[in-house]
């Protein structure tokens, strides 16, 4: 029979020792030095304070805020302003009439000026001969009356230029005598009449701006009306010759004459926009040119040099009391307030006498012309004073402050920034912006 075992009695059996040998089988025994393990570095826990943390982040949040606000007031201040939209009164009245003006102040009538402009261009062209020619200067001049009570001058009626050169009118003339304006002082009277030299040579063609007196009164006795009447020509006298004249081909002439003449008239016209004075209006159409042939001059052998000179003239208005005359004329119920036109490109122009555009409008006493289309005639207001007014007042003001300007129809107003009650109080700061309604 076989040995029982119990479990206790079994012994685990000990693991048996590495025996080690050497080459020669000796034995050898080996002794193991354990290095002692490395210490490991036990980390730090930082503890803070949380309470202290939620302080200072609501401090740096509360510091960000007011640098924000700052911001925002300092842009606000900067961007600070108002502006004003303003629609004024306005009409565009249907316009198809004749209308007269005259040089002279008239009251109730309309008035222009004349613009007069000069050039002179040459050519060359052959000559076929020559011969002696004697004209006479001719030219217009304006005769002033500084005193009141009219004064007629009979045709041939001397007149005296400062170097002594005579010169005489054409036709009898009444000259007006002066006039008070609305503040009391004397207008003088004015008429132009034309004149012609005495005698033939160029010695007469005076430049614009020359002064004449009256010898007849003076060698009479009449000082009063020596001193009170004079003249002046606007433009230079031209036309006067005395010497041999070249002949020239009658169709070269003619080509010459057109090819200077054309040139000519582009010149002025360049001119006419660039010398235009401010505050007046003028319309293409009122443009008359006239052009004066001068003596020609040797130029070579067989050759001569013709001489144009084109004049320029072209009546000007002055513009608000253009418009308000127009206004007067066309809109029911206008009562002379301030106007002006915005649209002068729109309006044609035409001289009721075709012949009018190539004469010289310097010698009519009126002008005769047809307005055609819709001015468009927008009523004014003291902007300056607008601004004054608004200074620092109320938003809330500005509805009874504009019942002082009735040239204003409606306006409305936006102050920067948004949550500011008043108007700024420096003008610069307040912009005023025109919108016509239609």
């Amino acid at each position: 029979m076989s040995q029982k075992w119990n479990i206790q009695d079994i012994r685990p059996v000990e693991p048996r020792k590495k025996r080690n040998y050497g080459p020669n089988g000796t034995k050898v025994e080996l002794t193991t030095k354990r290095e002692p393990a490395p210490a490991q570095a036990i980390p730090s826990i930082k503890i803070q304070n949380g309470t202290k943390k939620k302080k200072t982040g609501l401090f740096i949040s509360f510091g960000i805020f007011i640098v924000v606000i700052i911001g925002v007031f300092a842009i606000s201040d900067l961007m600070a302003g108002a502006e004003i939209i303003v629609n004024p009164q306005n009409s565009r009245p249907n316009v198809n009439a004749e209308f007269t003006a005259y040089p002279d102040k008239r009251s109730g009538e309309l008035i222009y000026e004349i613009m007069t402009l000069d050039a002179t261009d040459e050519r060359q062209v052959k000559a076929t001969g020559q011969k002696n020619v004697e004209t006479q200067t001719k030219g217009v001049i304006e005769i002033i009356k500084t005193t009141p009570g009219a004064e007629r001058l009979i045709k041939n009626t001397r007149f005296r230029s400062k170097n002594g050169l005579i010169f005489r009118i054409q036709e009898s003339v009444v000259v007006p005598g002066a006039v008070k304006d609305s503040e009391g002082a004397l207008v003088p009277g004015t008429i132009q009449a034309q004149v012609f030299a005495e005698s033939a040579g160029e010695e007469y063609n005076l430049a614009a701006g020359s002064k004449f007196d009256i010898p007849g009164f003076e060698e009479s006795g009449y000082t009063e009306l020596f001193n009170a009447i004079y003249a002046e020509n606007r433009e230079s006298f031209t036309g006067g010759y005395n010497g041999p004249q070249f002949l020239i081909d009658e169709n070269e002439l003619q080509t010459a004459r057109q090819e200077l003449q054309i040139a000519l008239r582009d010149q002025l016209l360049k001119r006419m926009k660039e010398e235009m004075p401010i505050g007046y209006v003028t319309f293409d159409e009122s443009v008359a040119i006239t052009y004066n042939q001068l003596p020609a001059v040797e130029y070579g052998q067989d050759l001569l040099t013709i001489k144009e000179q084109a004049v320029l003239q072209l009546p000007l208005f002055v513009k608000d009391k253009f418009a308000s005359y127009i206004a007067q004329a066309t809109i029911p119920g206008y009562e002379g307030n301030t106007v002006r036109i915005d649209n002068y490109d729109e309006i044609e122009f035409t001289y009721s006498i075709a012949t009018t555009s190539n004469s010289n409008i310097a010698n009519l006493t009126s002008l005769e012309f047809r307005l055609t289309g819709r001015p468009l005639i927008v009523y004014t207001f003291d902007e300056a004073a607008l601004k004054a007014d608004l200074l620092g007042r109320e938003k809330t003001a500005i509805t009874g402050i504009l019942g002082r300007y009735p040239a204003i129809d409606q306006a409305k107003a936006v102050v920067r920034p948004f949550w500011k009650g008043t108007f700024p109080k420096d003008t610069n700061e307040i912009t005023i912006t025109e919108e016509i309604k239609k």
